[in-house]
């Protein structure tokens, strides 16, 4: 790091401007763009996070006219490498995409059209890691450029480079080669194996204990209805008959942000019932954006979803001295598996109450 005095200047305050005061989810620096505008935009699903508050200030160019307003108003200047290197990679895509015909030969191995690159990865609109996808894209694109190292050229590498600053750089590079490519992200949400422990008979158990449920009235009979077709797929996949397309329907979750998120998918019938025992397994429509989407499995609000444990009291006599107590027992955690698997744990406690005064 290098600090220097340029002029004997006093550094100013910085004097926000009327429109540069924070505006809520409309002041994001990108919401603000006219590309934004233009091309009918309604949602950020993903962007760097904004780690500077209200001292943000959204800018059409932050670099050029960030350094413009910090020389009129005498304001200090700070630079990281990756500013002043993306900044000229910004310059170099305009230049690409203005010339593109004219520096084909230089960049790509195909002389004509554009090719499409796809990456894949598991997730869903709202979920999906799009910086990480953008960084894959490039990789993607390597095999079709004059020379496979441009991509390392674009992206920065410095001591000062984050994570996000290689997001950026990617977009940049992705942006400028736009008129030699299309790009595509195709989201997969997903389990990438399954191990189903015990043997085909255990499985068989469970199927064949569940039907005890319809005896208990019209509410478990709708829940028998919603289970019996599941536990036929555990069956089936501990007989290795699995249905893969079944287990890719484990789950489906909408929303979000300042709203409400649902869950869908065949997970729900294990969660019908709130935290008081009211049956939420009726829902089959999520209402999202103002859209409405018909589910194949119940519908339910993440904040719905109900313990997976449950609580008793007991009182414990300890040689005619009573100590009031709750047990615990069930599904209170998971356990993470040789770094990347997840296996729900079962566990139980027994608590002791503190005496009230």
């Amino acid at each position: 790091m290098a600090t220097f005095a340029v002029s004997p200047v006093e550094a100013n305050t910085y004097e926000y401007r009327e429109w540069e005061k924070p505006q809520g989810k409309e002041g994001h620096a990108v919401s603000s763009r006219k590309e934004y505008k233009e091309e009918g935009c309604g949602e950020i699903l993903q962007s760097s996070p904004n780690i500077h508050g209200a001292s943000l200030i959204p800018s059409a160019n932050g670099f050029v006219l960030g350094a413009v307003r910090a020389y009129n108003e005498h304001h200090h200047l700070v630079l990281r490498p990756d500013d002043v290197w993306l900044a000229i990679m910004t310059q170099f895509g305009l230049f690409v995409n203005g010339n593109a015909e004219a520096v084909r030969h230089s960049l790509v191995k195909h002389q004509e059209g554009m090719k499409e690159l796809v990456v894949r990865s598991v997730g869903s609109l709202h979920t999906a890691n799009y910086g990480r996808l953008a960084t894959h894209l490039i990789l993607k694109m390597k095999e079709h450029l004059v020379d496979p190292s441009l991509g390392e050229w674009v992206l920065p590498a410095f001591t000062t480079t984050t994570d996000h600053d290689r997001i950026v750089g990617s977009v940049v590079m992705m942006a400028s080669m736009k008129k030699y490519f299309t790009y595509k992200m195709m989201l997969m949400c997903g389990l990438p194996s399954v191990t189903l422990l015990g043997t085909a008979a255990d499985w068989e158990a469970i199927r064949s204990r569940v039907d005890k449920l319809a005896t208990f009235g019209d509410v478990t009979t709708k829940w028998h209805a919603l289970l019996a077709p599941v536990l036929d797929q555990f069956v089936a996949a501990a007989q290795n008959k699995p249905d893969v397309a079944f287990w890719q329907r484990i789950c489906h979750t909408e929303g979000g942000g300042s709203g409400p998120s649902f869950l869908s998918g065949w997970i729900t019938v294990f969660s019908v019932f709130d935290v008081d025992g009211k049956w939420q397994g009726d829902e089959r429509v999520i209402r999202s954006w103002g859209e409405e989407t018909t589910c194949e499995f119940p519908v339910v609000d993440l904040d719905d979803v109900a313990p997976g444990y449950l609580t008793v009291d007991v009182t414990i006599d300890d040689n005619g001295v009573e100590h009031k107590s709750v047990m615990f027992a069930g599904q209170m955690s998971y356990t993470v598996v040789e770094g990347n698997s997840i296996q729900p744990t079962l566990s139980w406690a027994m608590a002791l109450k503190e005496s009230k005064q």
